[in-house]
């Protein structure tokens, strides 16, 4: 397995023009969750993060992923159109996960790839800002280490997903953390391509991931006006009102924290 974030960067090579077409800039996924649709390459960005050219490379082209570059086959590569309305991995990343039982995983801060075949193996769980906060003043606080299975039964919503309660998978994903021994050797074979052969097949389940413009960014009040789940409420005195006249004590305001639990979160917060 690879993490979707070690990705981001890597050099994509076109094998059979022996061309370098620039860096992976963001992974699209299929709205089923099932597999990678594509990636979104650039080539020539300043160092500031602005220019270069942007290209889209479907799935089906991918021959391998390697340590150091992910090669494609430049004759598979199409301009397809459609890959821009798909979903991003930055469009799940920042997701709550609680399950049906009401048991808070936590936020989705990476995704688990099948560097085989382009195949979501699962989300990889972690802590929001708001925790990792709580997690200093109280590092006893019990925290969730796993992934959440992609094939699982998710019910989305705008920035929380239900999941079943055996969907988590706990320990240490076993992602690559340096995948110097990648599967590339599986792939050698010239007639087997399973990226393309997984690209092509039909999906097993409907839509679940969409854009997050798809659906529109919440306003400022609904933001500030979300409620939140019983976990993340960590203020005793959060529904405390000192009497008239009275200096309130000091502390760090609960308007910090409302900003940080709601919202869409890039990869940077990830």
């Amino acid at each position: 397995m690879i993490k979707g974030s070690q990705l981001i960067g890597r050099s994509v090579i076109d094998m059979e023009a022996a061309e370098r077409l620039g860096k992976v800039k963001e992974i699209i996924v299929q709205r089923d969750g099932e597999r990678i649709a594509g990636f979104i390459v650039l080539h020539g960005e300043t160092l500031v993060g602005t220019g270069g050219k942007r290209r889209m490379i479907s799935a089906s082209a991918v021959y391998s992923i390697g340590p150091d570059a992910m090669t494609v086959r430049g004759s598979r590569m199409q301009d397809l159109a459609e890959l821009d309305n798909l979903p991003r991995m930055s469009d799940i990343i920042g997701h709550k996960m609680v399950t049906r039982s009401g048991r808070l995983l936590g936020v989705i801060d990476d995704m688990l790839i099948n560097g085989v075949d382009g195949s979501i193996v699962g989300f990889v769980v972690g802590e929001g800002v708001r925790s990792k906060l709580e997690n200093i003043f109280n590092p006893q606080r019990p925290r969730v280490h796993g992934y959440v299975r992609a094939d699982a039964d998710l019910h989305v919503g705008k920035q929380l997903i239900v999941v079943p309660d055996d969907a988590l998978i706990e320990g240490e994903p076993g992602a690559h953390e340096n995948d110097r021994e990648t599967v590339t050797a599986k792939t050698y074979d010239p007639e087997s391509h399973p990226w393309e052969e997984r690209a092509s097949a039909e999906p097993t389940r409907s839509s679940i991931w969409t854009r997050r413009t798809d659906t529109g960014a919440p306003s400022e009040p609904e933001t500030s006006a979300e409620p939140l789940l019983k976990t993340e409420t960590a203020r005793p005195v959060e529904n405390y009102r000192p009497a008239e006249g009275a200096k309130p004590a000091a502390s760090y305001s609960d308007h910090e924290g409302e900003a940080v639990t709601s919202g869409p979160k890039d990869q940077s917060q990830a």
